[in-house]
């Protein structure tokens, strides 16, 4: 198989949100909490790493979301940065031949500068919406969820290595698939194993988006959530949501 392996790190978290974030019109006076992970592919020549952690600074973030919710409770925490997370399992961010970004948000680009030799997916469709041409966003201004310094990196010093993406494989045994449901960017990773499609999407936040077809809350559309769980379930043997704090234990064999 071209994939040998795929790994998960935990990367920060999101604290508890709304229950109402999580599951749309649903568990209102509820909190839930949050995990932010990274994966990292290893291919038979190189690695592929599924986002890069948090910004450098979160301040701007978390002041956000205090005044929204009117409490530190949905704080995003950083658990360090992803070249020392990778080093530990014994990967240089040199060795990362292939970056995915999906969706573009504080919580992936965050460690984008650090890949010198990488090459940068992203939604063709997310990166006019999101990036270059981004519309008036109704809760977040452009310089939190892509700060300057990562917008430096990604139109200066990476601009010759950005691949803009539909529906493709983008290596053997890797392919990507815009879904939408949660931001123009959004994108499922579907990873070849021997037992068949390991896919990673951000549609569904928990297993439970999955096993009850309930869309996630914060959807910019939530029939394009409705119909990525089919599409994923049609073609997966295996779907992980991006932000389970069960991931692990749901998911012991990508520790």
């Amino acid at each position: 198989m071209p994939v040998k392996s795929v790994k998960m790190f935990k990367v920060g978290e999101h604290g508890e949100v709304p229950g109402p974030e999580v599951f749309w019109m649903k568990e209102f006076g509820k909190w839930y909490p949050l995990t932010f992970y990274s994966f990292l592919v290893r291919l038979q020549s190189g690695y592929l790493l599924v986002n890069t952690g948090l910004v450098e600074d979160l301040s701007k973030r978390n002041q956000f979301l205090r005044n929204w919710a009117g409490t530190d409770r949905c704080k995003f925490t950083s658990y360090g940065r992803i070249d020392h997370i990778l080093e530990e399992a014994g990967v240089s961010p040199d060795e990362v031949t292939h970056v995915v970004v999906t969706p573009v948000q504080d919580y992936t680009v965050g460690g984008l500068p650090l890949f010198k030799r990488a090459s940068l997916y992203f939604s063709r469709k997310g990166w006019y919406n999101d990036v270059v041409t981004p519309g008036p966003q109704p809760f977040l201004n452009r310089d939190i969820y892509l700060p300057k310094y990562v917008r430096s990196y990604l139109f200066e010093e990476a601009w010759e290595r950005i691949s803009l993406v539909d529906d493709q494989e983008i290596v053997e045994g890797v392919s990507l698939l815009w879904t939408g449901c949660h931001h123009r960017s959004s994108m499922a990773v579907q990873i070849d194993l021997s037992e068949g499609k390991l896919c990673l999407t951000d549609t569904a936040f928990t297993l439970r988006n999955l096993s009850e077809n309930v869309p996630i809350g914060i959807a910019e559309d939530i029939y394009e959530c409705l119909d990525a769980y089919r599409r994923l379930r049609e073609s997966c043997v295996k779907v992980v949501p991006a932000y389970d704090p069960d991931n692990p234990k749901n998911f012991p064999e990508l520790l």
